[in-house]
């Protein structure tokens, strides 16, 4: 008797790239989300505080939206190992090997989505 079994069995299916729509609505709307949290960060921080981490410097603004944005995306993708949009949009991010991100992948990520190695593809 033959077995049915296949030495490429254990292949998963090939994964699908993500449509342009769903790229885009997924970075508008984590584009939307990230202008919440600086705006709800400058609505909870009191005023006196804000004031005077201006009036020292002028490239503490742009400091502060970076680490804010960083810190929030960084806690996402470590808890969730994804954006809002990209749950409500239903896409993840894969490396060129189509395995989840490493955790130096999702670091790099933050910064970089664009890059070569890491796509958006549609979850299943």
């Amino acid at each position: 008797m033959e077995n049915n079994d296949s030495i490429f069995s254990d292949i998963h299916p090939e994964e699908t790239r993500a449509s342009s729509i769903q790229v885009i609505f997924t970075r508008l709307i984590d584009f939307a989300v990230d202008i919440c949290v600086v705006v709800l960060f400058y609505l909870l921080v009191p005023q006196d505080v804000l004031i005077a981490m201006v009036r020292k410097s002028s490239l503490v603004t742009p400091v502060i939206f970076i680490t804010i944005l960083t810190m929030y995306r960084l806690l996402l993708f470590l808890l969730f190992n994804r954006t809002i949009g990209m749950m409500l949009c239903r896409v993840k991010l894969l490396n060129g090997a189509l395995s989840p991100l490493s955790p130096k992948e999702k670091f790099a990520s933050l910064f970089r989505s664009w890059s070569s190695e890491i796509k958006y593809y549609k979850e299943k």
